[in-house]
């Protein structure tokens, strides 16, 4: 794995993780841990985007917004229990 692609792995882990609410930290840290080694660079580049979003904008995110936007993240994130 080259050392850019391992970095932006570490930078999400480390974001996901840390968000500001513990309820969020966990679901996010969750979704994140089950998803990651699967992911090409291009996607860890959607999930980073994902993960820097605010709190509330992730909380505000509807199914059909996730599934009009046909994005890989989103539709791992709608499936993820």
């Amino acid at each position: 794995m080259n050392s850019n692609k391992q970095n932006l792995i570490n930078k999400i882990i480390y974001r996901s993780q840390y968000r500001g609410t513990k309820e969020m930290d966990i679901f996010v840290s969750g979704f994140v841990k089950s998803i990651i080694d699967s992911l090409s660079f291009n996607d860890l580049v959607d999930l980073d985007k994902l993960v820097n979003m605010n709190d509330e904008d992730i909380i505000k995110i509807s199914r059909k917004e996730m599934i009009f936007k046909n994005n890989k993240i989103f539709k791992l994130l709608i499936d993820f229990k």
